[in-house]
């Protein structure tokens, strides 16, 4: 019981506004890190399915449209999501201009899958019981801290990622805003990266991203 009450504790700390960033156990960032593997698959999926299903193909060539992590995990957008919970998925090529509501499409796209995302990590708590039910017992703390994560860091995840600024998924609010930053933000994506990475991680960001959290935990209370 302990095993899975102190990555949970971890995580309410966090909520509460303690980022330990470099005062975590090995087995917070393995749940931490499995959390992120679902959140990724889950949001890449599930942002390059609408995109498919508004007109654009681009991301189903890319093979962004797939339930495996590996397609859709950024490595610096990963490693900030294990340390402060605030990350990002690698960066889904779409065109606006393939897109049947073209730049409206783009902020669909971009609005609807964060939602679906958090509303399916939300959903990944119904499988705690079955888990507890079907899983061999020596593993079965591991799942239940991790669905229990995936649920928890959700939250920070979508509304860290409905900030309109690249690399982060709503960075394409700003290119439907203002077209021509598409080129811009595709050149020096790596840089754009590190320095977003810098941000998270030295606790800049967190005090913008919380009313946002707090905003979408009013609204979806089980958050």
């Amino acid at each position: 019981m302990l095993g899975i009450l102190a990555p949970r504790i971890g995580l309410i700390n966090a909520a509460n506004g303690v980022h330990a960033v470099f005062d975590l156990s090995l087995d917070q960032i393995l749940i931490r890190a499995g959390a992120c593997v679902v959140i990724a698959a889950i949001h890449g999926a599930v942002l390059a399915a609408i995109a498919r299903g508004l007109g654009d193909r681009g991301p189903q060539f890319d093979e962004r449209l797939t339930l495996n992590p590996l397609s859709h995990l950024d490595i610096l957008g990963a490693a900030a999501m294990i340390l402060s919970q605030l990350g990002w998925i690698r960066p889904v090529a779409i065109d606006p201009a393939q897109l049947r509501l073209r730049h409206l499409g783009l902020v669909i796209a971009v609005v609807a899958s964060l939602a679906v995302t958090l509303i399916v990590a939300e959903m990944l708590f119904w499988l705690r019981i079955p888990a507890l039910l079907a899983l061999p017992i020596a593993v079965t703390p591991t799942v239940l801290a991790t669905l229990n994560a995936a649920g928890e860091m959700a939250a920070w995840f979508v509304a860290f990622n409905l900030l309109p600024v690249p690399p982060l998924t709503g960075g394409h609010l700003l290119i439907a805003a203002r077209p021509a930053f598409m080129k811009l933000f595709a050149h020096y994506r790596v840089q754009i990266s590190v320095l977003a990475a810098a941000l998270v991680l030295s606790g800049v960001v967190q005090p913008i991203v919380r009313p946002i959290r707090e905003a979408i935990l009013y609204v979806v209370p089980g958050s």
